[in-house]
This record gives C-alpha cells, structure tokens and sequence, in this order.
C-alpha cells in the first residue's frame, strides 16, 4: 500500500507539470490529413484537352496552380472522368492502381468531386459555372489558384493513409480514346506535421 501511494505521487507531479503543454499526435496510418503538393506533371502534349500548369510557392504553407489549359474540343459531359492513385511504397517504387475513380460524365463529376470549391477554380480560369454543362473550345489562363487548402471545401475523402501519391486524371472518349491527362505528385501528411 506504501509503494501504490508512492507511485501514485509522482504520477500527479508527472500528470501536473505537463499537462498545459501535452498534445495528443497520434502515429496511426490514416485519419485526418493536409496535402503537400510536390509536382505537376502533363502526361500527353498531343491530346484535345491540354492541361499546362506549374506550381508557384507564395508562402511557406501556400502553394498556387498557375498555367493554362488548352480546349481544342467542348469539355463536357460527354467525356468520361478516370483518376488513378499510385502510392510510392517503403523502398521508393510506385504502386500503381491504389485507389481508381471512375465517373462517365467528366463535367458533372469534376463539379461534385470539387463540391463548393468549383466555382471558385472556374473563376481562376476566368471561366463561369454554365447551366449546359459545357465549357467551350479555347485557352483558359489562371494567374494563381490556391491549391494548398485541399480537402477542405470539397468532396474528397476527409480521412486518407498517409504517404506520397501520384494523381493521374484522364479525360476519355467514349471509344476509350484519350482526351486529356495530367497529373499530381502529393504528400497526404498529417496535420500536425511540417516539412
């Protein structure tokens, strides 16, 4: 009984002298999460849908998407929307097909993946939210798209694995043919975690 009130002493000092400063960062392999974004990639230059982009840092936790994107045919809903997720394993080799989204209709898909965010990336394009559901042929220039925000705001998963993903998006034909790609390189941290 004389060692359980000893012991029971010096956790109360312990508990007492950290507890104003004691934060809780779980190790757990999924949950809540914020995107680095490493790199932007476009996959095929001689494609209908041209996606042109490069990433700007303007402060230490914010990142823009700059570039252009070249529609030489109707963005609509008559192009299929396909996203594919690599994830890069323990010894650094990409894995591919982690998670696979597929929708058929590319415009209306892209607008409830991006939820409340989408009129928002419009506009950086100089672009409107059209009743048709149809962005017309032509060359759509962002001088700065704030990209470091995700998920929030959106549809995407609100809880991921943390690592490093690769993002292929591909816009299809409805024969298969390949309109358009490009793709991200992210890190999906945890929120608590800095570089």
């Amino acid at each position: 009984m004389k060692y359980f009130f000893i012991i029971f002493a010096e956790f109360m000092i312990l508990v007492n002298t950290g507890a104003k400063d004691f934060k809780f960062h779980p190790n757990l392999p999924l949950g809540e999460y914020r995107v680095n974004i490493i790199a932007a990639q476009q996959c095929n230059v001689n494609s209908t849908l041209q996606f042109n982009f490069s990433l700007f840092k303007t402060s230490r936790t914010t990142i823009e998407l700059r570039g252009n994107i070249s529609f030489f045919k109707a963005f609509d809903d008559s192009l299929m929307f396909s996203c594919t997720l690599a994830v890069k394993d323990k010894i650094g080799s990409w894995q591919n097909n982690a998670y696979v989204y597929n929708a058929p209709q590319a415009y209306s898909s892209l607008k409830k993946l991006f939820g409340a965010e989408f009129p928002i990336l419009f506009k950086s394009f100089g672009l409107n939210d059209t009743k048709n559901k149809s962005v017309s042929p032509g060359i759509y220039i962002t001088k700065g798209y704030v990209i470091s925000n995700y998920p929030s705001n959106t549809n995407f998963p609100k809880q991921m694995f943390y690592g490093t993903y690769k993002f292929k998006i591909k816009y299809l034909e409805k024969n298969g043919d390949q309109a358009g790609c490009f793709s991200f390189t992210v890190e999906i941290k945890r929120p608590w975690e800095t570089e």
